[in-house]
Parts: C-alpha cells; sequence; structure tokens
C-alpha cells in the first residue's frame, strides 16, 4: 500500500517530481514514483494496480502538462481516468509555469475544480506543509498538518475559553516586553496633543493604557471599552479614582455598538476623542472593516488611530536545524485562542479603505538581538509558553481531537529545550508586530 502515487508529465516535470519524491519519502511517506521505461509491455496493468493501492493520487503540473490529454492513449490522461473512477484523493500541484488549458476533454475536466497547492520555490517548505495538509490517511514525520483551507478571521471571544489568571500572566507579559518595543511610538503620540481625550479599544484590566498614557500630565479623559465584564470591574476599581479614567462593558462587533458608545460618552462627558488605541485586538475580531468604519466617526479632525497587532507571516527563528521554532509557531496559527495570526498586514488596508489618511507603519517587528536574559525570558513567555498553556485547554475543549493531542504530547516534550536554544547566545528570534498610526 502506498501513501502517495505521482503522476507526471516528463517533459518538463520531472526535475521538480524526482525533488517532491525525496522530500516526502524523507518525511516517512511511502510513494510511488515510476520511470520512464517502466511504461511499457505488461506495466500498464501494474501501473494501474499501484494507483488503487494508493491513498493519494498528486498530478504534477508543469508547464503545458495537460495539453496533450486530448489523446486518448496519452498516459498522464489514463493515470488521470483511473484515479477518478477509484474515488482517490487527488491534489493538482501547480507549478509555477502552469496554466489552465482553454479546454479539456469532457472526462477530466472537473480536475480544474479540485483544491490545488501552488507551488513556490521561495517558499518549498511552507508549500510541502499546505501538501500534507491535503493528503488523506498519511502521518508524515516532522511536518506539521494545517487546515486544507487559507488562514481566516473568526469570532475569537477569548475569555469565553481561557479568562482568569493565565490570560492575566499572559497580558502582564505581554506588556513588561512590548514595552521595549512601543515606548517611544507612545512618547511621539502624546507629544502631538496638548490634551489627551484617549478612547481604548480592548482594554483588558487597563493596565496598558493606564501605564503608556495615564500618567501623562496632557491627560484629560480615558475611556476604556472592554467585552469582559470582570476586568472591567477590576480595572474600574484600580483606576477610576483618579477622576480621568473609566472602563466600559460592550461588545464592538455587537450590531448596537455605534449607539451603545454614543451613550457612554454621554455618560463621561467626551463629544470627540484624539486618540483611539487598539492594542493586539484586531486579530481577535471577524469583521475589523467594520469596527474601523465605526471608529472613525469619534475621532476630531486632527484626531489619530494608533493599531497594535501582530503578524506571525514575517516571524522567523535562527537557527532551528529541525524546524522545531517553526512546527510550534505552526500550532499557533491552528490553536481558535490564538487569533488571527496573520492579522497585521491587513491593517494598513484597512485604514486605508475605511477613509483614513497619512497611514504610517511605526514598527514591525521586534527580536531579541539586543536582550538581556531577563528580557529573552519575557519574550519566550510572551509568545511559547502560552502556547502549552492553551494546547492543555483546548485538548480538554476537543478529547477526540488526535492532532492536538499529538500537537500536545510533542510541544510538552521539547518545551524545556526550545527554552534552552531560546537563550543561546547565537540563536535569533524576531516576532512580527506592527504598529501603525493613521490620521482621521
Amino acid at each position: 500500500m502506498y501513501d502517495v502515487f505521482i503522476s507526471y508529465r516528463r517533459n518538463g516535470g520531472t526535475d521538480f517530481t524526482r525533488l517532491l519524491y525525496e522530500h516526502l519519502s524523507r518525511m516517512g511517506l511511502d510513494v510511488f514514483f515510476d520511470i520512464e521505461e517502466l511504461k511499457n509491455g505488461m506495466f500498464n496493468t501494474k501501473l494501474y494496480e499501484c494507483i488503487e493501492q494508493s491513498h493519494n493520487f498528486l498530478l504534477v503540473l508543469s508547464k503545458n502538462a495537460l495539453d496533450r490529454c486530448s489523446d486518448e492513449g496519452d498516459w498522464v490522461k489514463k493515470e488521470i481516468l483511473h484515479a477518478l473512477e477509484q474515488k482517490k484523493n487527488i491534489v493538482p500541484v501547480m507549478l509555477p509555469d502552469f496554466n489552465w488549458p482553454e479546454s479539456l476533454p469532457a472526462d477530466i475536466d472537473e480536475l480544474r475544480h479540485y483544491n490545488a497547492v501552488k507551488f513556490s520555490e521561495y517558499y518549498f517548505d511552507a508549500s510541502i506543509d499546505k501538501l500534507i495538509g491535503m493528503l488523506a490517511n498519511v502521518e508524515a514525520e516532522g511536518a506539521e498538518k494545517p487546515d486544507d483551507k487559507l488562514p481566516e478571521r473568526t469570532e475569537n471571544k477569548y475569555y469565553d475559553l481561557v479568562g482568569g489568571s493565565a490570560e492575566l500572566k499572559r497580558i502582564q507579559t505581554q506588556q513588561k516586553i512590548m514595552k521595549l518595543f512601543d515606548e517611544d511610538v507612545y512618547a511621539k503620540v502624546i507629544d502631538r496633543y496638548e490634551k489627551l481625550v484617549v478612547l481604548d479599544v480592548g482594554s483588558n484590566r487597563g493596565d496598558l493604557i493606564a501605564d503608556r498614557m495615564g500618567g501623562s500630565e496632557r491627560l484629560e479623559r480615558i475611556v476604556g471599552l472592554e467585552f469582559d465584564g470582570d476586568l472591567v470591574k477590576k480595572a474600574n476599581e484600580k483606576y477610576s479614582g483618579t477622576g480621568k479614567m473609566s472602563f466600559h462593558q460592550i461588545d464592538v462587533e455587537a450590531d448596537d455598538m455605534e449607539s451603545a458608545l454614543e451613550e457612554i460618552m454621554e455618560q463621561c462627558g467626551v463629544e470627540k476623542f484624539n486618540i483611539i488605541h487598539i492594542s493586539l485586538l484586531i486579530l481577535h475580531l471577524k469583521n475589523p472593516y467594520k469596527l474601523l468604519k465605526t471608529l472613525r466617526k469619534f475621532l476630531t479632525e486632527d484626531g489619530i488611530v494608533f493599531i497594535k497587532d501582530v503578524d506571525d507571516g514575517i516571524n522567523f527563528a535562527y537557527p532551528d536545524e529541525n524546524n522545531d521554532f517553526k512546527r510550534a509557531m505552526s500550532i499557533c496559527g491552528r490553536l481558535e485562542t490564538s487569533g488571527f495570526r496573520e492579522s497585521g498586514r491587513q491593517i494598513y488596508n484597512l485604514l486605508k479603505r475605511t477613509g483614513y489618511r497619512k497611514v504610517t507603519l511605526e514598527k514591525d517587528g521586534i527580536n531579541t538581538s539586543e536582550m538581556d536574559y531577563d528580557e529573552r525570558s519575557a519574550m519566550f513567555d510572551m509568545y511559547f509558553s502560552f502556547i502549552l498553556e492553551d494546547l492543555k485547554i483546548l485538548t480538554k475543549k476537543y478529547p477526540d481531537n488526535k492532532q492536538m493531542k499529538k500537537d500536545l504530547d510533542w510541544f510538552s516534550d521539547i518545551y524545556e529545550e526550545l527554552e534552552s536554544r531560546f537563550h543561546d547566545p547565537g540563536f535569533l528570534f524576531s516576532l512580527g508586530c506592527m504598529i501603525y498610526i493613521a490620521q482621521k
């Protein structure tokens, strides 16, 4: 029994197919890869048997790979037809120079509608990960099996699942390390105005906005919005005594968000804000476009929006010979508690589409190059320690999810080794974290 049968056109496809065969074989998969001289005599019968005995049928689409399929005697077409008849899991593998023909024979035209993997020489490993995720009934060594769909935004009320002391620790750790990264940007924002009237969206316990802006002599008012009612209560207990800060429970994705905010502003005696502050919230929203468009109405004419968010697509860890850090980051991207991990790159476009002007990317990453031991520890905790905690929580929530249990076992076993390697003087980790400022 084979895990994978590879079909390909020799003219233009041989070199890539051999590379793919070797790569999949090293990952522990049993791969059928035929050679030209075997397609003679009785081998056609053997070939069909190999397709029947394979869980997956990979069709390598190099330049003009399907142009000869109008010939009934074409072997690539015969392989495709047999895979279709046997109802195999067919995965087209599209190379950069492949284009679909204007027409295909009717008996194989359905190929156009199969989910395909577009291979890139620059992102070969990512393409392999995508391919593995689309295979049926295989377990590849050292590879992740991601969802077969692109990352997308989903509703993610994090506290519904985690909450409590675990989330408090997460936020405190984030704030400690992020201050090294963002303090100069906050200082620049504060210097723009003689009086600060701030809307903080996604306040949590209020500690971040209080630390960055609450102590400024220019502060006139901070109005905080938070989904979790218990956190709103704690934030008010801690900070409302100043007379300049108040926190309010609101769901910023609710249909009545605009009218609810108007009521809050009336209670607080605020007409407009000159700063709207949104930190590490956009990644948890399903429809940030709607929120940003609504918030713009509440800015003064010279007001700005300040957005901090993450983008794991520009993360890197080096050295990482066994791709352990890469695997850990891939796991993070699949956890429902982690939010949309490619959020940061979308914000420029979102701000432009919702009418904001002079959008600037102030920061695009934080790295360990100049960090001391304690700062590296905080950086490691900020990203990796919570993957372990979230895996434990989600494994209990989804006890039948075998992949999640496998991820938890692997991550638990390697966690201390990752932490040790993170502190190696020659190790560099860069985290995609973006800060945008835009004017109304």
